[in-house]
């Protein structure tokens, strides 16, 4: 490969000035003129010497271009922190690709009892995978948390782990026995069914724990009667109340105008930077990932706040007051909610709960 330096130019008396060249030992390999601009091609190792003439004589370089070995080397010395940049990313990328970076959960069971079961079969983010075997990790893990079975898959620096819950098979029922649908919890009755049995209640009726509600009695046209297993459906409304009283002030969140900023880095899930100093602060972040290491770069921004009570009408803080009205329903609340009305009376919010249950 040719080791020549191009250097274009321009200026006056080109002819006088690439004649003192020849005169000087240079051996110029190309030259091509446009006008006051000429394109010249000569030795690498003359290279200084020329641009040094080029210099004295007061000429306007345009362009130095090496070919060959020199460019090889000249692009190493200018840009070697690039070079460097690069060879860490080669080597952390192979560093990394032999730690755990993180973990996926899938399945029947939640995150942090997988979490738990794999820890406990040495499994966790940051771990090195040279001798890390998926069967045995399945094998602990399934046997941990009896589960049907547990599958554990390792994708580069991911490992991806899927648990199923082994399954309950009913018991058969002895449709011989005797048998009654009792009430479970407090409520109202919204609608029956019954199969076999006699049925003990009616819609609108309020039941108690513990109520019969079918009882398991066939009762024949002769007045006499036999124990069944009685089979149908009472499905029972429940309810829950909590109130909320309004005092005439809210309390607002506002801003102090003051702020400040920092850059975080998140490293395996984990943030590391230095937090605010403020006590009640909003928080906006961009984030700047590097992939694919899995380290992410992240600009936070931290606005300080405090909290101040202004007057208002009950209207200014209805929906606050809604939610501590539920909050206090939820307490007292020992089924799931379906379905909520809230009901304003005077200064007082009252939120109820309500959830359809069916006894059968």
């Amino acid at each position: 490969m040719k080791n020549d330096c191009v250097i274009i130019f321009e200026g006056l008396n080109l002819n006088h000035f690439l004649n003192g060249l020849c005169r000087q030992g240079v051996t110029l390999k190309r030259i091509s003129r446009q006008g006051k601009k000429c394109i010249l091609q000569v030795d690498a190792a003359h290279s200084q010497k020329v641009v040094a003439q080029l210099k004295e004589k007061c000429y306007n370089i345009l362009d130095i271009r090496y070919t060959g070995v020199s460019f090889g080397i000249r692009f190493l010395k200018t840009r070697y922190i690039l070079l460097l940049c690069l060879l860490l990313c080669v080597v952390s990328v192979a560093f990394l690709s032999q730690i755990c970076l993180r973990v996926e959960v899938r399945g029947d069971f939640d995150t942090d009892t997988v979490i738990d079961a794999l820890k406990q079969a040495g499994v966790s983010v940051g771990m090195r995978l040279k001798n890390f075997d998926p069967d045995v990790v399945e094998n602990s893990v399934a046997t941990q948390l009896n589960a049907m079975y547990a599958v554990v898959e390792r994708r580069a620096s991911v490992i991806y782990v899927n648990v199923v819950k082994t399954k309950q098979v009913d018991e058969p029922i002895d449709m011989s026995r005797r048998r009654d649908i009792i009430a479970s919890a407090d409520g109202q009755v919204v609608g029956v069914l019954c199969e076999q049995g006699n049925l003990l209640v009616k819609v609108g009726d309020i039941v108690r724990k513990g109520d019969v509600l079918i009882e398991g009695v066939r009762i024949f046209n002769d007045g006499e009667s036999r124990d069944v297993y009685a089979l149908g459906k009472v499905t029972v409304r429940q309810s829950a109340q909590g109130s909320a009283v309004f005092s005439g002030f809210k309390t607002e969140v506002q801003p102090t105008g003051n702020e400040c900023t920092n850059v975080a880095v998140n490293l395996f899930g984990k943030e590391y930077g230095k937090t605010c100093d403020y006590a009640e602060y909003t928080k906006t972040s961009s984030e700047v990932r590097l992939s694919p290491l899995n380290v992410a770069i992240i600009y936070n921004t931290y606005r300080e706040t405090c909290r101040v009570t202004v007057a208002c009408v009950i209207g200014d803080c209805l929906e606050e007051l809604k939610e501590q009205a539920y909050a206090e329903a939820i307490k007292s609340c020992k089924f799931v909610p379906t379905e909520t009305e809230y009901t304003v009376s005077g200064n007082t919010v009252t939120a109820t709960l309500y959830a359809n249950i069916d006894l059968c």
